[in-house]
């Protein structure tokens, strides 16, 4: 993506550029008539870096704009209005004021809204471009990470010097700004508390590293996930619940994402709804009806049948 500057954008012309930038999103806006908003943005190694002016707007990632060829990323957001923006996410919800980050995992639906005056940073990074640590920054999504000290200080200030430069960086320069800003969000959301022991979020990190490699193994369940990792099925339910959901509730929500954007992918049309669950780790058609249905309210049938049409 090369640099893109628009002064004075409409919903519409906003929408596109968003869109364009991260991925299919849904902008709207209660005074659309008097709307504008300034938008710059480019491409940092392999991230997107955007700066966003202008009127109040509601940014929707809705889960009918989610398909499995999307790329998988994060959205990092720095808020520079003094008035607040309502984040909900996966049904947590939150207020960022100024000075404030919030993640928000692409992957999954989201509505974010900003006042008028909004001026925000947002960062687009595949999550494969923060290895390791990639769940623990999603396990941040929708709470918000005030700036004041530390890595988040740095990567604020950061972000705010390179949202004036977008246009100057070229070549290596590019390149290296980009491992730069990976190596500051990393730092920022994985920093320890002051007196908080990292060890048993360093175990649950690992764990899940391990199942998402694995899941598309139907065996694969807390007694053999326990087993790998030198722990009992026990402290693994207790590692999980500290870390605010359930390891088998996780798991569920993880296969059943990627079934529902396969689903929802023309690409799979060919596959059988049952292969195509049996892709990720789900070999029980009656499973993986109720599933569907008490995670979307719709069978496999009703959320390929409620794709839009393709162009003939």
């Amino acid at each position: 993506m090369g640099a893109l500057h628009v002064r004075g954008a409409t919903v519409g012309q906003l929408e596109t550029a968003a869109s364009s930038i991260l991925a299919p999103l849904a902008v709207t806006a209660p005074g659309a008539a008097g709307f504008r908003a300034d938008i710059d943005a480019a491409a940092v190694g392999r991230a997107a870096v955007a700066r966003i002016r202008g009127s109040g707007h509601l940014v929707a990632r809705t889960a009918r704009a989610i398909t499995s060829t999307d790329p998988e990323l994060l959205k990092v957001t720095l808020h520079r209005s003094p008035v607040p923006a309502a984040v909900d996410q996966g049904g947590r919800q939150s207020r960022a004021y100024g000075g404030d980050f919030v993640v928000l995992d692409m992957t999954r639906p989201y509505r974010l809204a900003v006042a008028d005056g909004c001026d925000v940073m947002a960062v687009g990074i595949p999550r494969a471009e923060l290895g390791r640590h990639a769940d623990a920054v999603t396990r941040q999504s929708a709470r918000r990470l005030p700036t004041g000290t530390g890595a988040q200080a740095v990567l604020a200030a950061f972000l705010q010097g390179l949202g004036g430069h977008l246009d100057e960086l070229a070549g290596p320069a590019r390149a290296q700004v980009g491992d730069a800003l990976t190596a500051l969000l990393v730092a920022a959301f994985t920093e320890t508390a002051p007196g908080r022991t990292d060890t048993e979020t360093a175990l649950v990190d690992r764990i899940r590293v391990y199942a998402l490699a694995n899941i598309s193994d139907p065996s694969l369940c807390a007694d053999s996930v326990a087993a790998a990792h030198g722990v009992s099925v026990r402290q693994l339910h207790r590692l999980f619940q500290r870390s605010g959901e359930p390891f088998a509730a996780w798991l569920r929500h993880e296969r059943l994402g990627r079934i529902r954007r396969d689903l929802l992918d023309p690409a799979h049309d060919r596959r059988t709804a049952a292969a195509v669950a049996a892709r990720w780790g789900i070999h029980d058609p009656r499973h993986l009806a109720r599933a569907l249905k008490a995670a979307y309210g719709q069978s496999a049938r009703e959320l390929r049948g409620g794709r839009p049409a393709r162009a003939q």
